[in-house]
């Protein structure tokens, strides 16, 4: 059986994952730690209780003899790649909720303790992997040359509009060059150069809950609408299917590239102009743990 731990409770998805991946064959959720920047001391003897997890850790190292992988579900991602450590080194598979970090300096971080200890890393949005995007995928060579694109979808401009992004690269890839922070009326528009020319805009902030892909090809328009409905059963089922050693349709590469776009447009919205992904500073990015501070103040309103 393949044992999958919880790190942090923070938002609705350790429940919801919870679920799918125990309801899968030989998979089973085992051992949760909670960091409490979210939810108060008690909440995770309930939730296990509710969920049926046999193990609640005092400590985050308590929780490796327990689990053979790690899904960290933390608000503040300035946390996530401390939180990432025990796992990797101890040779254990992590997915990394979205955003995966939210920091120039954690993306390097990330990718050299990947690279380190030979352990591999997932996560990102769920949207990467949603059936309409994965048959508009197969469907993309036969569309002729795309000539440009346009990806919109809602929420704020970084911990949910990285959802946008993730899932036009699943079809478009990566190569990002220089983004450029367009203008705002109730949305916002930001354009990505790619290195051979392409041109992405992403309109984030849209006022429904909805996420779509236009390319515009040699061939005519061709649209895409994500179900939000039907979202992480193939993310789940690709983390598992690593956490077996075999090969998925993923590389870390691609949600990293994802928030350096992002950090890149808020940097182009507050100067102006192109910014190079290549030169943006390592201390640059967003800030988490400001991020979980307004996450839970809300959770206690009971927004």
């Amino acid at each position: 059986m393949i044992r999958i731990g919880l790190v942090d409770l923070d938002t609705s998805h350790p429940k919801v994952f919870t679920t799918i991946l125990n309801s899968m064959p030989d998979v089973k959720v085992t051992a949760l730690w909670d960091g409490r920047d979210v939810w108060p001391e008690g909440y995770d003897e309930r939730f296990a209780r509710e969920n049926d997890i046999p193990h609640v850790c005092k400590r985050l190292e308590d929780m490796l003899e327990h689990v053979d992988a790690a899904m960290i579900h933390g608000a503040n991602w300035d946390k996530h790649v401390d939180k990432a450590y025990p796992f990797l080194k101890a040779k254990k598979p992590v997915l990394i909720d979205k955003p995966v970090v939210g920091k120039v300096r954690d993306i390097y971080a990330l990718l050299e303790l990947q690279a380190t200890h030979q352990t591999p890393v997932y996560g990102g949005s769920a949207l990467r992997f949603a059936q309409e995007v994965a048959i508009f995928c197969s469907e993309a060579a036969g569309f002729g040359q795309i000539v440009s694109a346009v990806a919109t979808g809602p929420g704020d401009f970084f911990s949910y509009g990285i959802h946008t992004t993730e899932m036009a690269q699943s079809v478009l890839g990566t190569g990002a060059n220089y983004v450029e922070y367009i203008g705002e009326n109730k949305t916002s528009i930001i354009s990505v150069t790619y290195h051979d020319g392409f041109v992405l805009l992403l309109q984030l902030q849209q006022p429904y809950h909805e996420w779509t892909l236009n390319l515009y090809t040699t061939s005519g328009l061709h649209a895409m609408k994500v179900d939000a409905a039907r979202l992480y059963e193939p993310f789940l089922h690709n983390f598992v299917e690593m956490i077996k050693g075999n090969p998925i349709p993923f590389t870390l590469e691609a949600p990293l590239e994802a928030v350096k776009i992002h950090i890149a447009a808020k940097l182009s919205r507050q100067h102006g102009g192109k910014i190079y992904l290549s030169e943006v500073p390592s201390e640059e990015g967003f800030d988490g743990a400001a991020f979980a501070a307004e996450y839970a103040a809300a959770k206690r309103r009971g927004e």
